[in-house]
């Protein structure tokens, strides 16, 4: 029961995700067919992006605010709100009118669909990590959070793989309608919000929150209070890993493509395409990763991570910028390096929820990870274009190389943060065990 209830939260997290960053894949595509033809490409490019930002800055807010209900409430019940909204959202862009059509009104559209895309998602993300991590064993929650997160990342991968399917519909099969490249992964990512709203219906709630309802901890809490006076230590750690796992995840899975097509000049086809290997390598390390930190512990898993992924990273920009025009080793050579950073972004779902107990997990959860991806997932790909424009090519290993310096202070300190989830927690994790603390102890031993 539980291994089902970590897939179908899992699952249904990669279709949000996927409603969520399918913009970034067509960005270019957007850019043209909602700002005036006059504008210059690179203000063009800037503007689509700083709608793609929207959805972030608005994070936190939902987030917290959708956390707070579910610390109250259960985790359940806020996953078919959100995923209503999401896909929604998601279907109304596709069928948005264009700049040609209507105008200024277009743009605005577009903005007030983002913004409601970032209510749903900020409060998904943390959701679906609680909920798989408080279903998942003692020893086997690093391992549910990777998974969960290899799931989310299938969302980035279903993502780049519609808008390559969407640009061969639009170019051959349906030449009359070029929209289609742009308009079809949204309206398909509505109609599997379908599915998501299934998915979600079958789940069970956790026992960790159920035996939080029964033993009535939750009585007079102020969630975001309490997170913030009695957690600020983890507050701060989990951030530290959280703006790494961003740089990252913008660096080598959003901003990628439109990197290859406007820095390098490869082919939309093949700077996709290119993004997909990376996606399914990192997707397939995951696991690995999540089976290193269950068995050695985070600190091992996240020191081996940080080292791995600034090597490959170097070696990836020190070649890239050498390839030359149409070289189809631009397809994959981004694998080694995604495989290592498989480690940085895998960590997050199981270590952010382990480092807060059951009656405010959702709640610090939200406040770590929202607020930082608010500012760096929303403003990353704008900083990126200006470090290209000033620093050249190689820009991004900058970026990429500081993740891995941060990455590396969280391994360093985890061994002094309490954790009441996994490795080294006193709390069970399963309904009936009675070897540790009770649910929410704050009596949590450090991280190995």
């Amino acid at each position: 029961m539980a291994r089902r209830n970590i897939r179908l939260g899992s699952l249904g997290a990669a279709l949000e995700y996927y409603d969520f960053v399918v913009y970034l894949y067509v960005a270019t595509l957007i850019g043209a067919a909602f700002f005036p033809p006059e504008t210059s490409d690179t203000l063009r490019l800037v503007q689509t992006l700083s709608i793609y930002s929207v959805g972030f800055l608005i994070r936190p807010v939902a987030g917290i605010l959708i956390a707070r209900v579910a610390d109250r409430v259960g985790r359940k019940r806020l996953f078919v709100l959100t995923v209503v909204v999401m896909s929604a959202a998601t279907l109304v862009i596709g069928l948005l009118p264009t700049y040609e059509q209507v105008g200024w009104p277009a743009p605005a559209l577009l903005i007030l669909m983002r913004i409601a895309q970032g209510c749903a998602v900020g409060g998904e993300l943390p959701a679906a990590a609680v909920f798989v991590t408080e279903h998942a064993e003692r020893d086997r929650v690093a391992r549910a959070g990777a998974l969960q997160q290899m799931m989310a990342y299938g969302g980035f991968l279903l993502g780049a793989s519609m808008a390559f399917l969407s640009g061969i519909v639009a170019t051959h099969l349906v030449p009359s309608v070029p929209s289609l490249a742009w308009r079809l992964p949204f309206i398909i990512g509505g109609v599997l919000g379908v599915v998501s709203i299934y998915l979600r219906r079958r789940l069970d709630e956790t026992p960790a929150f159920q035996q939080q309802v029964e033993e009535e901890r939750r009585a007079g809490s102020t969630p975001v209070r309490d997170v913030l006076r009695l957690h600020g230590r983890a507050v701060l750690f989990g951030a530290l890993l959280v703006a790494a796992l961003s740089m990252v995840n913008i660096t080598y899975f959003t901003f990628w493509p439109t990197y290859l097509q406007t820095s390098l000049q490869v082919p939309a086809t093949t700077a996709l395409g290119a993004s997909l290997i990376a996606i399914a390598g990192a997707m397939v390390s995951m696991p690995f990763w999540g089976w290193v930190a269950d068995r050695w512990g985070w600190r091992t898993e996240l020191l081996w991570g940080s080292g791995l992924t600034a090597a490959t990273t170097v070696l990836l920009f020190l070649v890239l910028p050498t390839l030359p025009a149409g070289s189809a080793t631009a397809l994959w050579i981004q694998l080694p390096a995604a495989l290592a950073a498989g480690a940085i972004v895998s960590a997050i779902p199981g270590l952010v929820s382990s480092i807060f107990p059951t009656q405010v997990r959702q709640t610090g959860y939200s406040v770590t990870y929202n607020i930082v991806v608010a500012v760096l997932g929303g403003l990353m790909s704008l900083v990126l274009v200006g470090l290209i424009a000033a620093l050249g090519l190689t820009a991004p290993m900058y970026v990429v190389l500081f993740a891995c310096v941060l990455t590396l202070g969280a391994a360093l300190a985890v061994p002094a943060i309490p954790l009441y989830l996994g490795r080294g927690s006193p709390e069970p994790s399963v309904p009936g065990r009675t070897d540790g603390a009770a649910v929410g102890s704050p009596l949590g031993r450090a991280a190995s």
